[in-house]
Formats: C-alpha cells, structure tokens, sequence
C-alpha cells in the first residue's frame, strides 16, 4: 500500500528542478555539511543526504512559528563532545533528560544543587539555545527521601542509652526485623528469637559465598530524618560472627543516587562484642544506614543497634560527695557492711571507663534486701530540709536482678529497682528529713552478680532527663508523634512551592528564561479508567522486587505497628496527589508566580497517540485545573511520542504500519487542536526493534519520521503550534544504557553520522523531498523508481 502524502507531486517537482537549475546543488559534501552513515542504504541516497543542511535552518524557514527541540544529558553539551557541537547545529531549543528533575536538583535536607547546571546553562547562553524545563511534578524521580522526611511521624525512644538513636528496631524487641531491609548475593536477613546476647532477640544475617566487596551483601534502614552536615554522630551495636575472620563494613548512602560515605570495616569475632564508632556527616544528604556483609562468606549476628547524636553526660560538672564513684582504679572507699568480703574491682566490665565495682550476692532474700549491703561515706554531711541527689550504672552477670539505695544518718530507702544485664542508669531525688552522712547499696532481694559503675551523690540536679525512665536500651520504648492529613497538605504544599520557585529564582539569577516548562509530567495512569496519578487510590507505578516479582504502589501504611510511615512506593515514586488532591492547579499556579511570562506551562504524557482515553482524560484534567484557577492557566499539552514500529524488508507492509500510524497521530493532534492549546510534541523518537537495520528498516524509520511532521502541521493549527523535540542526538550506546537499547531510534547513529532519518524530519519540516533540490538527474530517476519518500502513488 502507498502512502499518500501531502506534498508537491512529482511532476511539478520535476519541473522544478528543470525550470531552476540555479538550486540544484553539486553531489558530495558541502562545506559545513553533515558526514552520511555508513549504515545499509542507497548510494543515491546517501549522496543526496550529504547535501542537506542542518535541521534548524529549515525550520526556521517553514516552521518559523515552532521551536525545533533536542532531549539530551547535561553533560553531552560540555567539553569536547562532538554531540554538543550537533546540538548547536541542528537545534533551537535543549530539553535535559535528568538534570533538571526533582531528584537531581534536591538534596534530602531540601536544598538545591544548582551548581551541577551552572556549566550547561552557559553553554545554551553562548550559543543562543533556548531551554525547556523538565519538569517540576513527575511521579517517578522525586525527592522521596526528603518529601518523607517532611511528613513522616516524629518518634522519640525512651531508653537509658547516652545515644539518641535515629533507628527503629535495633533491639528486635518487636519481634520482626522490621523496617530493616536488605537485597545482594542471595543473602539472608532473619529475625532470631533467642540467638543474640544472653539468649535475647537478635538479628542473623547470611551471606552465602565471598564477593569482591562489602556491598553485595547488606542490611540497611533509613533514618527518620537525613544527617546533617557537620554533626558527629557515633554508632554503637553488639556482634558477633559464626566463623572465624567474618568481617563486615558499616557506611551512611543517599537514597537518591547510592553515594555512599564513612566506610568502617568491622572485624568480628566468634564471641558478643559491644563495638562503638564516631562519624562526623560531610555530606547534606546521607540518610541510610548501611550494614555490608558482602564480601566474607558466613552467618552473623547483631544487636541492640544504634545510631544517633550522642547526648550529654547527664552527671557532667556536678559536684560528687562520694571520694570513689567512678571505679577507675579501685574500690577503696566502699566497705561491705553485710555480706561478708562480697565486693571486688573489675578492670574490663566499666560503663564510661574501664573499671567498676563488683558485689556477689549468693542467695534470693527479697524481705532484706541489707543483708548484702555496701557503703561509702560522704565527704561532707547533708543537711535537714536539703535536696539532693544520687545517680549510678547497674547491671547483673544474668537474667534479672534488684537494688535499692538507702541512706545512713537518717534513713531514706529507694523503692526496689529492676536491673538486667545492660547498663542502665537510676536516678533517686531525696529530701533530707535529717542530717544524711552515707549511701548504701543494698543487693540481697535476688541472688546475681551486680556491676556498679559512676556513682554521684549532688547537690547539683540532675542535667536534662538522660536515662531518668530507667529502661534498658534493648527494651526501648518508642513514643510516635503523628502529622493530620491537613498538616501533610501543608507541609507538602509549602514544599512544592519552595521547589518550583527555587528553580525560577535560579534561572533568572542565571539570565535564563526558559521558552517552555513541564509542569506536570505523567499524571494520567494507563489503567484504573485512566485516572490522575495519586487521586482515589490510583498509583500504576510498578517494581521489580529481587526474586524477580513485580510490585506495584499502593496506599501508604502509617501506625505504631508499622513503625511510622510505611510509603509502598518504588525508589523515588512520589504520588502528590494522595497527599495534595488539588495538586495540579497548585503546581501551575506557583510555576506562573514565579516563572517569567513569557514562558509557556505545559502538562506532558505518553502514549497518547495509542490511547484516546488517556488523552480525553488528559484533556478533561487539564479543564478541571483551569476551572479550579478560575481562568486558564494550562498553557499547552505535550505529547511524548515514543514510537515503535519495528518495519521489515517488506516495503508494503512498512507502509501500511506507516499509514495506521499516520491514522492514530491524526486523531492525536487533532483532538489536542481542539482544546485550544498550545499542542507540543515534546520527546519524539521511533524505535526500529533491531540493532542492525536494513535499507528498508532505515526507510520506513525516514518515513515514519516525516509522517508526523506532516501529521503536525496538517492538523495543528499555526497559532497552536509550539513545535517538535526529538529524544535523544543518537544511536550511541551511551545514550541508551536505559533508553531503547538496541532499538537505533534516533537521526545520527552511534558515530554520530547523519542517518535516513535525518532526511525524513528535513523532507517533513519542509513539506516537501528537498533531495529533489539537491541531487540532480541521477537522484529523480532514482526517487522516482524506488519512491524514496513514500511521495509517488
């Protein structure tokens, strides 16, 4: 079947070319002209291509209304890359295909990284290049990190540790080891019941064979809230490993792009060790904390796991009445009272320091507690009616024991308090009812081995409320603290508008005014009734999980049992609508606050051309979010035109995939046209399906290329008419590492040479086969013979 097409017919082109010998051009290659592919096509045609001008001279000439776009990386228009030099060449405008996205642009505290476009944006400058921003509000390669940081429930854990842990779970009291994660090397991570220290909860982890490093095996969870810059933070966790020489690797990541930092090998050994490091941040945006275990085969475990700032000495700069309370070298000053010789110095079992009292008690009488009973003298009495104050570290040998404090001269008694086997910290306030001139501890209620470490007898009150509830760290209790909905609205609000004026703020610092700008990127899902993204419980982002299994955004989970905010979404997905239903006409309404006048909002999806209900649904939303402005405010509709047509050496079969693809673009831009906005085509690009076309693939590519530009302009009217991008400068590998690899789908190959292609985009813009002009004789035989441009009935 035969395309026609709307162009000058071949006769009248024929007498063109006789009638006008002054415009046909010399075969071969011009001077500033493009080398032609060296791909499998006709010599006749690759002669005639060698004579074509670059793109953008003929859109300025038949398009002058339109704006001639490239999609591209950042990077490919600095230094010397010769696609910085095509992009010059051939375009008026630059979209960027990553740099400018959320993800990109801000780090996890919420800042701007604006310095990664300082370069490129002078590039554009110096080259009179327009730029068109992509984009402000896209479900996929968000700020996640920081956007749910700013909603998530705050917690604290009341705990007698000096670390104010930024983790959850680090004890595995929960009974799960939730929400700690992992993937890498077929490793395991497992909730053990009654492995770790003294047969408490623990978590073994498992990696099955060596690796050439850490991180292809690990254990990781993210912080509540990121690190930030400058702050020291010490780590502290228990381990040990099934095997002699297990060793693991403790670091900080981002999220966003896995950049890691502070890399701390751990040497384990077979038996439970408390290890202990510091960690100064250097970095904004460092937010997980990652456990590797990749590279030593073998079975670990850990516990009691923390992370977090260290707190202050609660007993720093108080004045102790007591000579010895520290325990660094000796016991001197502590007698045993009762108990007979029950009291000895431990130089190894220390709580700040090495060194700490130690008290056998050898029978459970829980009725006399005196009867083992050590004590030390003030250095100076206490008076009647004077507060003070007793603090002190205790733990026991195993299982559970009990103490309580009392004092000599006049007597007061503590209540009895529960000691296990970590260091915990007790406080005891008294009132002085009588001169007070010692402290006992009194240890008989319950047979154990006690260690005593630290101990402080004030005047001076207690610094801040460290360790005050008397729990142990392993049994942390964690208290959350909960966001409404309309407070997420705000918080989430405020933050879209600070992202999309921070970048107009940059820009015009950088005397950029940018033509266009996607505000909204991909709301539309394909299923769900094509609903908007975000809105009643529609996501339609899915995942490959590790096994292999696709997973797919749901509803976030938020409760105590879930540990805080559970997101179930994909690395980066953030669905604004399920937090801000009015989102849409908040973004275009900040993007017109802040941005020039002169630049032109566009809402921008996919598969539009295949899927008349996405578009209708498209169209309807972006009629919601005039009429909620009060007046339009969506200025243009973009279509992403990634195409595929995978042709084969059966010309007429090509053209008939070329004529329905016509038949669905028309339908596309005409339905576009009669919302009354501007119409943008804003990443165009058709995919082959082979590495490796023929002649007749590389044609039917041309073709497809050149029908919709046709399409456009037939079906758009002038005024709409905002213009084409192509995706993408070429075939090279580099270009398509995640992009239609193999699929050869743009108008340079991967040597950067001019392809059919190129032809079919010039011959399109133009409306007519410019080769007519530039080949001769020779060419218009061959044009006629083989209907190079599908043109000829």
């Amino acid at each position: 079947m035969k395309i026609n097409k709307i162009l000058l017919p071949v006769v009248a082109s024929a007498m063109l070319l006789t009638g006008c010998d002054d415009q046909i051009m010399e075969w071969g290659r011009p001077n500033g002209q493009g080398v032609v592919t060296t791909a499998e096509i006709p010599l006749e045609v690759k002669m005639v291509l060698a004579n074509y001008s670059n793109i953008k001279e003929y859109s300025e000439q038949y398009m002058p209304s339109n704006t001639l776009g490239i999609g591209m990386g950042a990077s490919l228009l600095t230094g010397d890359d010769p696609r910085r030099q095509i992009a010059i060449d051939n375009y008026q405008m630059v979209t960027f295909g990553n740099a400018m996205k959320m993800d990109n642009m801000v780090s996890n505290t919420g800042s701007l990284n604006t310095n990664k476009l300082d370069e490129v944006l002078e590039v554009l400058k110096e080259n009179n290049l327009k730029l068109y921003g992509h984009n402000f509000c896209w479900y996929q390669q968000a700020a996640q990190t920081y956007l749910k940081a700013l909603i998530a429930p705050t917690f604290k854990t009341e705990s007698t540790s000096n670390i104010a842990t930024l983790l959850i779970n680090g004890d595995f009291e929960s009974g799960n080891i939730d929400p700690w994660f992992g993937w890498g090397n077929n490793s395991t991570r497992e909730y053990s019941a009654d492995e770790g220290p003294d047969g408490s909860p623990c978590i073994r982890i498992t990696n099955p064979s060596d690796c050439d490093d850490y991180y292809f095996a690990q254990l990781m969870q993210d912080f509540a809230n990121p690190l930030e810059n400058g702050t020291t933070y010490t780590m502290r966790f228990k381990a040990r490993s099934e095997q002699t020489g297990g060793s693991i690797q403790l670091c900080v990541q981002n999220t966003n792009n896995g950049n890691g930092g502070w890399y701390k090998q751990v040497p384990l050994t077979t038996e439970w060790n408390t290890y202990e490091f510091e960690y100064t941040c250097s970095k904004d945006d460092n937010q997980r904390l990652c456990i590797n275990f990749g590279k030593v085969a073998g079975t670990y475990f850990l516990d009691d796991i923390e992370f977090g700032i260290k707190k202050a000495d609660p007993d720093e700069g108080r004045t102790n009445l007591l000579v010895n309370g520290s325990f660094d070298e000796n016991v001197d000053n502590w007698a045993a009272w009762n108990g007979g010789d029950c009291k000895s110095w431990d130089d190894a079992q220390g709580n700040k320091n090495p060194g700490c009292m130690v008290v056998v008690n050898p029978e459970s009488r829980p009725s006399d507690q005196w009867r083992v009973q050590i004590h030390s003298d003030f250095l100076n009495a206490v008076q009647e009616g004077t507060e003070f104050y007793i603090s002190y570290y205790i733990k026991c040998e195993s299982g559970t024991g009990s103490v309580r404090c009392s004092t000599t001269g006049t007597a007061h008694y503590q209540g009895d308090q529960n000691v296990n086997t970590d260091w915990q910290r007790i406080e005891w306030t008294v009132t002085a009812s009588g001169e007070v001139t010692g402290l006992n501890f009194d240890l008989a209620a319950a047979a154990n081995t006690y260690y005593i470490d630290d101990v402080v007898v004030s005047l001076d009150p207690f610094n801040g409320d460290a360790g005050a509830k008397r729990r142990s760290p392993r049994k942390a209790n964690i208290i959350w603290t909960f966001k409404t909905a309309e407070e997420k609205n705000a918080i989430l609000t405020d933050a879209l508008e600070n992202w999309i004026k921070g970048m107009a703020e940059y820009l015009d610092s950088k005397g950029i005014v940018p033509a266009g700008y996607d505000v909204i990127n991909e709301a539309i899902a394909d299923g769900n009734g094509n609903g908007v993204r975000g809105l009643n419980n529609v996501f339609g982002g899915s995942d490959t999980d590790d096994d292999g299994n696709k997973t797919y955004d749901k509803a976030p989970e938020e409760s105590a049992e879930v540990n805080g905010l559970q997101l179930n979404w994909g690395s980066n997905r953030w669905y604004w609508g399920y937090y801000v239903p009015d989102y849409g006409v908040k973004a275009f309404q900040f993007a017109r606050k802040y941005l020039p006048a002169e630049t032109k909002l566009f809402i921008n999806d996919y598969n539009l051309e295949t899927s008349p209900s996405k578009l209708a649904a498209l169209i309807n939303w972006v009629k919601e979010i005039d009429a909620a402005n009060g007046s339009p405010i969506v200025d243009g509709i973009g279509s992403q035109m990634h195409v595929s047509i995978s042709p084969t050496d059966d010309v007429d079969a090509n053209n008939e995939k070329i004529a329905a693809l016509r038949a669905q673009v028309d339908a596309m831009f005409q339905a576009m046209a009669a919302s009354g906005k501007l119409v943008r085509v804003t990443e165009l690009d058709i995919a082959l399906g082979t590495s490796s076309p023929s002649a007749a693939q590389y044609k039917a590519q041309a073709d497809a290329y050149r029908t919709i530009f046709e399409s456009y302009k037939t079906n758009v009217p002038e005024a709409q008419q905002s213009g084409i991008t192509l995706w993408s400068v070429s075939d090279a590998e580099d270009e398509h590492e995640y992009w239609l690899k193999g699929e050869v789908p743009n108008l340079f190959d991967a040597k950067f040479l001019r392809k059919w292609a190129y032809k079919g985009v010039c011959d399109g813009i133009a409306g007519e086969d410019l080769g007519l002009k530039y080949g001769g004789d020779d060419y218009k035989a061959y044009y006629e013979k083989q209907n190079v441009s599908s043109t000829v009935e």
